[in-house]
């Protein structure tokens, strides 16, 4: 593999002339990269060591590093492919590598990436390159006067950070071949048409444990709104501390991209969802663990490989929701971050919906400013710091309820009935197909039926407490 990962892994840090000691920190998950014919590439893995160390002066989390490695990766093939060295390279080849970039499709005949894409690699490369220049001691490779083998310039950008409400100013190395930015897209949810595609697509798959385990991701997708890296990071005792958590469950889900201490926040789950999860537990999961590393090496973690029993990697799910979607002949934007728009829109419309006084994306901004509760709320379902961050679903929202009716009945339930009728539909499937009896199949249900009525008396009781009768 080009981009390998280093386990339980160390390096120096500084020395101490205070006990004469070689001080060292912990350095797993470092990019670990490698030409085609598996040869360290040395620059590039200098390069990573590099970012390791800014990483731990700025807090920049793990994922980025990993990023970083899978844009330069690229510049490292074109380079082998060629049997050219960094030093060789020029404004030309640099081009064809960019245009390479922008020219490769997939098998389905699709362009491989957008714009976007394209500038995020190729600005990396350029400061890669840099790195090369100084590491080497080079002279004129890369720079902004005419003697230099690849002239660039500094553009600066400002640009807002996720879990602050500051702005920062960054200069970036830029190249004449690097393409304009696309147009920047209204970030939509996920559409109920392609959602419910991909579902029949999951339910129709050969392998019951697949057919559990998949299921099972994507109704954590869908229920939780959750980035799909956090997804990944439930554990089996997540979910039970959550079936045990009381007559209004919660569960405790990590909070990535954030720059504050709160990495948990509880979110408000259905008995059937819960339901849901210890079905995929109890018949798929531990079977796997159970073929594969047994139950003395088991991880803990919710979602699995089906083949290797380790824990599933979010790529694996973002590459096979493309598979899904390729599969099911969705159109346009299918990717595991849309379930998490959707997530939070229909949130918001909860909350909208409950309170009759809200009737503009103003009024609610209003009472964004004016009530900590809701706050609150919001940003403990999202994972967000800033509630600034949800003005563009607030827009979307309102733009959404536009000349329907406001009258909203025990919206509590909205999950547990959608739970609730995929579930009846994949015993339906599984009675059908015959890969589980009636026997089993009634007692399945059962279960459902329980964790079902156990959410109605809950949004009965909530609806009852706030005065609303429902109709």
């Amino acid at each position: 593999m080009p981009v390998s990962f280093l386990k339980d892994f160390k390096r120096w840090d500084y020395y101490s002339p205070i006990d004469n000691k070689l001080k060292m920190v912990d350095a797993s998950n470092t990019p670990f990269i490698t030409y085609d014919n598996g040869v360290p590439c040395h620059e590039a893995n200098m390069y990573m060591h590099k970012q390791l160390a800014a990483q731990r002066s700025r807090r920049i989390k793990g994922g980025t590093l990993k990023t970083y490695a899978n844009q330069i990766i690229h510049l490292v093939r074109y380079c082998y492919n060629n049997k050219i060295r960094f030093s060789q390279l020029t404004d030309t080849r640099f081009t064809l590598f960019v245009q390479g970039l922008q020219g490769e499709r997939d098998k389905y005949g699709e362009l491989v990436r957008s714009n976007n894409h394209v500038v995020k690699i190729a600005q990396r490369c350029l400061d890669f390159l840099d790195f090369v220049q100084y590491c080497h001691d080079l002279h004129n490779l890369i720079g902004e006067g005419k003697e230099n083998a690849i002239r660039v310039s500094y553009k600066k950008y400002t640009i807002s950070i996720e879990g602050s409400s500051n702005k920062k100013e960054v200069n970036v190395l830029t190249h004449v071949s690097i393409p304009t930015k696309d147009a920047i897209k209204r970030r939509l949810p996920v559409s109920d048409d392609s959602a419910l595609k991909v579902w029949e697509h999951i339910q129709n798959q050969s392998s019951r444990n697949k057919v559990m385990r998949d299921t099972a991701i994507y109704q954590c997708l869908e229920h939780l709104g959750g980035r799909v890296s956090e997804i990944h990071l439930i554990t089996v005792d997540d979910i039970k501390n959550a079936v045990n958590s009381g007559k209004n469950p919660y569960l405790v889900l990590t909070s990535l991209k954030r720059r504050d201490d709160n990495e948990r926040r509880n979110l408000p789950v259905s008995h059937i969802f819960l339901s849901s999860m210890m079905d995929y537990i109890k018949k798929a999961r531990r079977k796997v663990i159970k073929k594969t590393v047994g139950k003395a090496k088991d991880h803990g973690y919710l979602f699995v490989s089906l083949t290797t029993g380790k824990p599933l990697q979010s790529d694996s799910t973002t590459h096979a929701m493309n598979t899904w979607k390729k599969e099911a002949g969705v159109k346009g934007e299918f990717h595991p971050h849309l379930f998490r728009h959707a997530f939070i829109t229909n949130k918001l419309k909860e909350i909208i919906l409950q309170h009759k006084d809200i009737t503009s994306a103003d009024k609610f901004r209003e009472h964004l400013l004016h009530t900590e509760s809701f706050k609150m709320q919001l940003k403990e379902w999202t994972g967000h710091t800033h509630s600034h961050s949800l003005n563009t679903y607030i827009n979307l929202v309102f733009a959404d309820l536009n000349g329907y009716s406001k009258v909203y009945s025990a919206v509590q339930l909205n999950d547990s009935v959608k739970v609730m009728k995929q579930q009846v539909e994949q015993i339906k499937r599984q009675l059908k197909s015959k890969s589980i009896t009636l026997t089993e199949g009634l007692h399945v249900l059962d279960g459902y039926i329980e964790a079902f009525k156990s959410d109605i008396e809950s949004a009965l009781n909530s609806q009852t407490d706030q005065g609303v009768i429902i109709p």
